[in-house]
């Protein structure tokens, strides 16, 4: 930033807090309609600039005349984030028309630089609070989140007087406190400020589950005084979505009165999400106070639900009862489940076990072979090998040279969660190097092969520090050849993951690949997209309905519908599911790490995450996307302004909430909602 006004600190502080209590309505703003039409040449025009990021020929859009325009320009800068526009943002904060400055607040917090944070301030502090419209206003807060510093977060949390009434400032201050949070900026103004917003039925929804999101995310912060009145959200609101993250946030406190609350509810639970929550919060309490209803749970009838109990046997189980958990995996139950609990039993009995865990390696290499045409199963028992690091002498013929793509990336998952164990030094002791020496002969071999899935994780396993790789590879030139024949951008991530290893072997700074622009946007689709259009999602569980943002994002609108009318969809399978957060489909290969030719824009305008059901782009990084594209099973705020989102389910939401890993997306049906 250049020539940037600086402000007193204090005095802005002060500024902040007694604007923020200002009751004044406006007189003089001037509200203008922006009308966008895909048909419009100029319109086009200023998109393609910004899929191929003519920075420069989007500013000179700045000052036209035409507000529709100036707005175009102005929010490509948000998927753009390039520090060379800033200057010329901080200019369109007084903009006249409140679209256009709100545009450019929420580009500038995009950009994340610091040096903003006064003009921010300014804009702010020269407009009063209670507006027609405070949209403006409320996206100054966030982006002030994503910029200020930590007496600024302070002063903000300190306001208290905004009405309840006031949606849009009280969002602006609770999505600025939250993306704080996400720099790793928490205090406890902060968290005192989320819990009141949380907790107080009389603030609207939307603020209390932005608030009751960051009580679940923001690490090291003390809720212990508001403990209770996040309990009687859990167990009082109507809204699941609240519920879903007062539960979460309760495994930040271990109170043998919330631990009641916490059991009791899961027992009178009717939403799926809300009940994997606090099988999750539960983790942070007693295992003695809960293992039986865990044990209760492993056979529940909801897969997402029994797979949670599952997992905290995983990661709270002990010594003692791994023989009890073993004795479960004899039951019928999903294979799912199972794989849980030999992972359970291999992780928490000692090493000397070696008998029962011969048995259980035994076990799973049987369900390996019954299950060779059913690889999404499979992988979840090659998973379970990851627990017990003598197993890293057998994934290779158990898992890695399988001939299922998905099997050989769990294989070399599970080999990366051996590797960075932290007992793997005291286990193998003076045979440490010579095990990481036979681990990097598997990788090796690997990047021989030339798959890139494998290549990416054994890059992976190379780049963390902590598994010590460096001095044990003397030579780095297969490093250098592998990436010299992969194919840009189709394989960025393998590319960038291999750079990484290059980068820390070598002690030099890594730097990401980005791709350059390869892909225009299909404009003649585009064409064909109205507010009635819809996707159609067939898949084994049943049927979804998407309602498209071609408005806010043309180009993977664009690039959607053509691979769908090209059936490239068809028989591709949902190869990522995470309970309580999303379902991920679209990869060629079928494991995550397969993509086509080519590379799309992110496209990030000012929207939100902020329920179940969002359409958004799987990426590597910033304008990686491709194919891949995930649903959301509830509110994900961290995702919010770096994942594309170009659609929302408007029916079928049960389906989307029943997929599973492996489960088949039939057809992709483009049509109009009639």
């Amino acid at each position: 930033m250049k020539n940037t006004p600086k402000l007193n600190l204090s005095l802005l502080v002060l500024a902040l807090m007694l604007v923020l209590e200002a009751c004044v309505p406006p007189t003089n703003e001037i509200i203008t309609d922006i009308e966008i039409s895909k048909n419009d040449v100029v319109y086009q025009r200023l998109y393609n600039h910004q899929d191929a990021q003519n920075i420069d020929s989007l500013l000179s859009y700045f000052s036209h005349p035409n507000p529709a325009y100036r707005f175009t320009a102005v929010n490509a800068m948000a998927s753009l984030q390039n520090d060379t526009a800033l200057d010329s943002l901080v200019m369109m904060l007084s903009d006249p028309i409140l679209e256009v400055r709100t545009a450019a607040a929420y580009a500038i917090g995009q950009c994340g630089n610091r040096e903003t944070v006064d003009p921010l301030m300014n804009a702010f502090i020269n407009r009063d609070t209670i507006d027609v419209d405070n949209r403006f206003n409320s996206t100054i807060l966030e982006a002030v989140g994503k910029t200020g510093n930590q007496s600024l977060l302070d002063a903000l949390a300190s306001v208290t007087s905004y009405r309840t009434t006031d949606t849009l400032l009280l969002l602006g201050q609770s999505r600025a406190i939250y993306r704080y949070a996400t720099r790793g900026m928490t205090s406890q103004k902060g968290t005192n400020r989320m819990i009141d917003l949380m907790s107080s039925e009389e603030y609207p929804d939307e603020v209390r589950v932005m608030a009751a999101n960051y009580l679940t995310r923001a690490q090291n912060i003390d809720i212990s005084k508001g403990q209770f009145r996040i309990a009687e959200a859990l167990t009082g609101s109507n809204n699941p979505n609240l519920r879903m993250a007062a539960a979460l946030a309760l495994k930040k406190v271990n109170d043998p009165d919330i631990l009641k609350i916490l059991q009791s509810q899961l027992i009178v639970e009717k939403d799926y999400r809300v009940k994997v929550n606090i099988l999750r919060a539960l983790g942070n309490y007693n295992y003695i106070d809960n293992i039986d209803l865990i044990i209760d749970h492993l056979d529940d009838k909801n897969i997402h639900v029994a797979n949670a109990a599952a997992q905290y046997l995983v990661d709270n189980g002990n010594r003692t009862d791994a023989e009890i958990y073993k004795s479960f995996a004899t039951k019928d139950i999903d294979h799912t489940v199972r794989a849980k609990i030999y992972a359970s039993v291999l992780k928490h009995l000692p090493a000397y076990y070696t008998n029962s865990k011969s048995r259980i390696r035994a076990d799973i290499m049987k369900y390996l072979e019954e299950l060779q045409d059913e690889p999404y199963i499979a992988k979840h028992y090659v998973t379970a090998m990851g627990y017990d690091l003598y197993n890293y002498a057998y994934l290779k013929d158990a898992a890695i040279d399988s001939g299922s793509v998905v099997v050989k990336s769990a294989g070399m998952e599970a080999l990366f969660e051996i590797v960075s164990n932290e007992t793997f030094v005291n286990t193998f002791r003076s045979r440490t190097n010579l095990v990481k020496k036979e681990i990097l002969d598997i990788i090796k071999e690997q990047f021989s092969k030339g798959d890139v899935g494998t290549m990416a994780i054994g890059a992976r396993i190379i780049a963390k520090e902590e598994n010590g790789y460096r001095d044990l590879i003397q030579n780095d030139s297969f490093l250098i050849a592998s990436a010299a024949k992969l194919s840009l951008p189709k394989e960025i991530e393998t590319y960038n993951e291999i750079k990484k290893a290059l980068a820390y072997i070598n002690r030099v700074k890594y730097e990401a690949e980005k791709p350059s622009y390869n892909h225009p946007i299909d404009w003649q689709t585009l064409a064909t997209v109205t507010d009635s259009t819809i996707a159609v999602v067939k898949t084994d569980k049943g049927n979804f309905t998407i309602k498209l943002f071609g408005n806010d994002a043309p180009g993977t609108v664009s690039n959607f519908i053509n691979l769908s009318n090209d059936n490239f969809f068809d028989n591709k399978v949902y190869h990522r599911v995470v309970s309580n957060f999303v379902i991920q489909g679209g990869c060629p290969r079928g494991d995550g790490y397969g993509s086509l030719d080519y590379s799309i824009r992110s496209e990030l305008p000012q929207l939100y995450y902020d329920d179940e059901g969002y359409l958004g782009m799987a990426s590597a990084g910033l304008h990686t996307e491709g194919t891949q594209w995930f649903i959301t099973h509830s509110p994900t705020p961290h995702l919010d302004g770096k994942y594309t989102i170009f659609g929302k389910v408007t029916e079928g939401m049960d389906v989307v909430h029943n997929i599973v890993e492996g489960d088949k997306i039939n057809d992709v049906i483009i049509t109009v909602n009639r």
